[in-house]
């Protein structure tokens, strides 16, 4: 295995305690699940990277960290990808609002005889600041199985909201570092947030070179893309930037 593969591994670990999170408060609030994702806040602030906006809803779409209450919900999600890069407006309105009520009327036949079959009546997502990162949002999206559930939450939403947030910063706390979002959508590549990190512990570009076995121009081309990225002039500045996007 090579310098860099164990730490990748690593950060690709199970996270049966944050479905075991969600799951509880599935169970609380009484849902037919939960979907839940560490995003950033929002597209347009990384379009350096990401070129269109159908670009970033497929990035969003086939995200490597979206987490799930049960299985049986993570299945549901998956089952629908296809269906998403053709509603941009709902991840518009998810990505604008910290309350999104999902227009079900507006979603494919398909997609909604599926939520129908699982016992989903209606979606609503909710997003969350993280007070770990100004640049990073919780969100929340609640499976709904009736109308009385949607009532019951439009009469509780401050509540939920609260719950939602508290839940937030223990995720961030505990799995901050293994699904950061920047790395999650790619806009970050995996081996230049590590390079950074071994940086950042004091390691010289030649110690970096040889141990991941690159060269220095290499090393010097994954530093370059992050400092334009994080709109740093220096390491010093870069680093300081990075820790406020958590990647290091």
């Amino acid at each position: 295995m090579s310098a860099v593969a164990k730490p990748l591994q690593e950060a690709g670990c199970d996270h049966r305690r944050l479905q075991q999170m969600l799951a509880a408060l599935n169970e609380q609030l009484g849902l037919a699940g939960i979907w839940y994702c560490y995003d950033i806040d929002h597209p347009g602030k990384w379009r350096k990277r990401v070129k269109s906006s159908d670009k970033m809803i497929r990035s969003f779409v086939r995200r490597r960290r979206l987490f799930a209450s049960s299985g049986a919900a993570a299945e549901l999600w998956q089952q629908q990808m296809s269906h998403y890069q053709g509603l941009g407006h709902i991840l518009e309105g998810i990505w604008n609002q910290q309350r999104y009520f999902w227009p079900m009327r507006e979603l494919p036949l398909v997609m909604s005889r599926r939520l129908s079959k699982a016992g989903v009546e209606a979606l609503v997502t909710f997003t969350v600041p993280c007070p770990l990162s100004p640049e990073f949002r919780g969100r929340f999206t609640l499976l709904l199985p009736d109308s009385q559930s949607v009532a019951q939450l439009i009469a509780t939403a401050e509540m939920v909201q609260r719950q939602l947030q508290e839940l937030q910063v223990r995720i961030a706390l505990e799995f901050g570092k293994s699904i950061n979002p920047l790395v999650d959508y790619n806009i970050v590549n995996p081996l230049s947030a590590y390079i950074l990190g071994l940086l950042a512990q004091g390691q010289d570009r030649e110690q970096v070179s040889a141990q991941l076995r690159l060269t220095l121009r290499g090393v010097d081309y994954h530093v370059s893309v992050l400092k334009e990225l994080l709109e740093a002039r220096n390491i010093a500045q870069l680093v300081y930037r990075a820790g406020q996007c958590q990647l290091i």
